[in-house]
């Protein structure tokens, strides 16, 4: 999901706010004047970010500003180390539970999580791609000629945790910020008892 879409679907992006500590309000799903100014604020430090570590192509753009701050923060200085490489781009920032959900259902099967169950439906991860002529390229993914290897080093430089590292399924084209607990996450961003600072402390 894009941001402009993204700041479509109220009670989602009411989530994200309240989840970075901008919202005051309750998670209700109408958009009012706390709704606005917790906007505000999001956009602001998203603007900060960018003008500190430099604007990207459009489409990571579009996915960055989706993200939590304090991802996006590092998530930034890996797309633009990248970017002075080769024509990487980033492809998906968040997802709401329901977008999560038809990926699941997908078959052949491309996840294994469900909606509440993905990095990626708190604005904590991102997919990373490479492009070459404008066309997307996948492959070698492994091996010491692996595209991904430069991506794995500038996400551990950057201090988040690269997706071709998991245990149980390699992606080595996600990235993410920390390992907390799904179950802590779906409570906090459902139900605004915490924000993300709080559960990184």
């Amino acid at each position: 999901m894009k941001y402009a879409e993204l700041k479509t679907h109220t009670l989602a992006w009411q989530r994200s706010l309240k989840f970075a500590g901008f919202y005051r309000g309750q998670l209700d799903g109408l958009a009012g004047p706390l709704t606005r100014e917790a906007a505000t604020q999001w956009e602001a430090s998203h603007s900060q970010l960018q003008a500190r570590y430099g604007q990207v192509d459009s489409r990571s753009e579009s996915y960055l500003w989706t993200l939590q701050p304090l991802a996006a923060m590092r998530v930034r200085q890996v797309i633009v180390e990248m970017r002075k490489q080769a024509d990487w781009k980033i492809i998906c920032g968040i997802r709401t539970y329901d977008e999560q959900d038809a990926l699941y259902n997908k078959r052949p099967r491309v996840t294994r999580a469900r909606g509440g169950q993905s990095m990626h439906n708190f604005g904590l991860a991102a997919d990373f791609c490479l492009f070459e002529d404008g066309k997307d390229i996948w492959s070698p993914s492994e091996g010491p000629k692996s595209i991904y290897a430069p991506l794995a080093e500038a996400t551990r430089q950057a201090g988040l945790v690269w997706g071709g590292g998991f245990r149980t399924i390699y992606d080595p084209g996600h990235i993410q910020l920390g390992e907390i607990a799904t179950t802590a996450l779906h409570r906090a961003y459902t139900q605004g008892t915490s924000t993300l600072a709080e559960l990184l402390k």
